[in-house]
């Protein structure tokens, strides 16, 4: 693993995007700090996956890559992991943030052969370093991956755990918000159904959808920006 490096909220590098997100933590770092600065959007979904939701991830985090996005995700097994994958393999950049200290960070297996801690990849917690994992860790992580996106995609969400409060926070920081609407119901995929019904989330049904979210991301992204500057 790469040295590790504490970024404080009044330090220059410091992600824009987390100030007006959150309350601004300390983050600690390990990686590509470079990612940082660059577009990106958030890609969430359940641990135990359907093999569909799989593909969908890696699909999406394939094509963000591809269209100039920096992918973060929780670095979970499941979709997490297929998204950073599906965002190395296309030559892109991926970062995880983690839900526990970076102290015991390692790359996962699956990623190794594609991830370059001094290119494109960027480990990242919110947490002491030698915290370790615990269910409110989890749900606390999501603000941090909301905070560093300029919206959210959910691959498969069950009605209640990780996913689904991601899509929540997603809500509270009034940010672009999409849900892939599957044509099969099953166990495990009430959250999307919740999402897409109370007019929450967008529909995800193809690839082309996928397009036109991430223009929408970077539309509204270039938008507050705007904003910002006018105000300043």
């Amino acid at each position: 693993m790469s040295d590790l490096v504490t970024i404080n909220p009044g330090d220059a590098d410091y992600p824009e995007r987390l100030r007006s997100a959150m309350k601004p933590p300390t983050l600690c770092a390990a990686g590509a700090l470079g990612l940082l600065k660059r577009d990106a959007i958030g890609i969430c979904g359940s641990r135990d996956a359907s093999p569909e939701a799989l593909q969908y991830a890696f699909d999406f985090g394939r094509e963000a890559a591809e269209r100039g996005f920096v992918v973060v995700s929780g670095y979970a097994k499941g979709v997490d992991r297929q998204a950073h994958r599906g965002a190395l393999a296309a030559g892109g950049s991926t970062i995880a943030a983690l839900p526990e200290g970076i102290g015991g960070f390692r790359v996962a297996r699956e990623l190794r052969p594609l991830a370059d801690m001094e290119d494109n990849f960027l480990a990242l917690s919110m947490f002491a370093p030698s915290a370790p994992w615990q269910a409110w860790r989890a749900m606390e992580r999501n603000k941090l991956i909301v905070g560093l996106s300029q919206g959210l995609f959910v691959v498969e969400a069950s009605e209640r755990g990780g996913a689904i409060n991601a899509a929540m926070e997603c809500a509270r920081q009034r940010k672009p918000l999409w849900a892939v609407a599957y044509s099969e119901s099953r166990l495990g995929r009430e959250g999307n159904r919740l999402l897409l019904r109370q007019g929450m989330a967008l529909p995800l049904e193809r690839l082309s959808d996928v397009r036109d979210a991430l223009d929408r991301a970077l539309g509204t992204a270039q938008r507050a920006g705007q904003i910002t500057m006018a105000m300043g």
